[in-house]
């Protein structure tokens, strides 16, 4: 199951709000806590050298606890070490088995903190 079979799944099979999503996820119909743990995960990806604790506190803004956010921060820094390994290694696997878990992972109740 590649991430857009996993997304359609999450979504109900909203195929309108995938290709929303797809196209721009910052002005989807997505709920403003995914937009914001979104733009957290793209920025942890794409632009790391620029987070701060700003960052952080984006997330406690929109009701995220210190727990749900080392999930969030778990989670991305999973997927890019697996999409990494995966690339270097020529694997064409998109999705591993913990993916579903991932997807609702910033919304769980793991007794983790932030320091």
């Amino acid at each position: 199951m590649n991430h857009g079979a996993l997304l359609r799944k999450q979504s109900n099979d909203d195929q309108e709000l995938v290709l929303e999503i797809g196209r721009d996820y910052a002005s989807s119909r997505l709920e403003e806590q995914d937009k914001v743990m979104l733009a957290f995960a793209e920025k942890l990806t794409f632009s790391h050298t620029e987070m701060d604790k700003n960052d952080i506190e984006s997330l406690r803004s929109v009701g995220f606890s210190d727990e749900n956010i080392l999930d969030i921060i778990a989670s991305v820094a999973y997927r890019n070490f697996s999409n990494r390994l995966n690339i270097a290694i020529g694997l064409d696997e998109d999705v591993t088995e913990g993916d579903q878990d991932l997807l609702n992972i910033a919304k769980s109740g793991h007794s983790m903190s932030l320091a």
